[in-house]
């Protein structure tokens, strides 16, 4: 039995704003016949179509956190599983808050059930019927058939000073398989915590940001807002993203054996400016690094 681990990287766009040829942020670890959706940006699952497994075959969720360009697609996938009548659980994990999200979309899949397709005397199964939600905390250890996912707070949120301080959580995740292990950083900060979570693992897969290119766009793209305002995002990019320095200095700290780049803003990943960036993490760490595409299998 085939038992090997791939990591793909879904959408590796980072939101809110939709850019041509990337996807809001989404991943599929596969380990043998076993698929696991992280985290499940708007267009999730026409990219999982385009990797070639079914969006029946996702039998796991598990979301990083909850801003909205990495839960938008979660309605369709409880909506397109009830339409083709799902009668196998779905189970979704993710931090406190996950229950509620996906007990609104399961609300919001009353009116579409009771329309059902018009048979008289039909009945579809509710997505409430094989929805199971299961939220962790740091610390957990979860048992995915043949994966064990483990996971830290970040510091997309708050800073490590503040860990535990917050009821809402943004998480790192890191998956252990028979023959791999890998950490998907979700969004993050600078983070002991996660270096500590991604020791010796053998693939990272972190978020990057380039945070003087996104705020010129800001600016450009929205001439009237308030500098208070202009301020604030760019406190949040800077405080609460990686610049390419510092994902080389998380792989390097975790000793990571390999590291893939997801979660870009507009106009990053141009021909011109990819280099760049890979020799500024290159410049830090000695592994191999990847600028990730959408569809990248590693």
């Amino acid at each position: 039995m085939d038992h090997s681990t791939t990591f793909v990287t879904l959408g590796t766009a980072g939101g809110p704003i939709l850019q041509p040829g990337r996807s809001q942020p989404a991943h599929l670890l596969k380990v043998g016949d076993q698929a696991i959706l992280i985290d499940c940006g708007e267009g999730a699952l026409g990219q999982l179509t385009r990797a070639e497994v079914p969006f029946r075959d996702i039998h796991t969720v598990v979301l990083s956190h909850h801003h909205f360009d990495h839960i938008g697609s979660l309605f369709a996938l409880l909506g397109l599983n009830m339409m083709t009548q799902r009668n196998q659980p779905l189970r979704i994990f993710g931090p406190t808050g996950t229950a509620r999200i996906v007990a609104g979309l399961t609300d919001a899949c009353d009116v579409p059930n009771e329309i059902g397709f018009g048979v008289p005397g039909q009945t579809l199964p509710h997505a409430r019927d094989f929805v199971e939600v299961r939220e962790i905390n740091p610390g957990d250890t979860v048992e995915i058939g043949e994966v064990t996912l483990t996971c830290c707070e970040n510091t997309h949120y708050r800073g490590e000073a503040d860990h535990g301080s917050g009821w809402y959580l943004s998480l790192s995740l890191r998956f252990d398989t028979p023959d791999r292990s890998v950490v998907f950083t979700g969004d993050t900060g600078p983070c002991k915590a996660v270096e500590g979570l991604a020791q010796g693992v053998d693939l990272l897969v972190g978020e990057l940001m380039d945070v003087d290119l996104t705020m010129t766009r800001v600016r450009e793209a929205n001439p009237q807002m308030p500098e208070a305002r202009i301020r604030m995002i760019g406190a949040h990019l800077a405080d609460h993203h990686l610049s390419p320095e510092q994902l080389g200095d998380m792989a390097r700290r975790a000793g990571a054996k390999e590291l893939v780049a997801v979660h870009f803003s507009p106009g990053m990943m141009t021909p011109a400016r990819a280099p760049e960036y890979l020799a500024r993490i290159k410049a830090v760490f000695d592994g191999p690094v990847h600028l990730s595409e959408d569809l990248g299998r590693y």
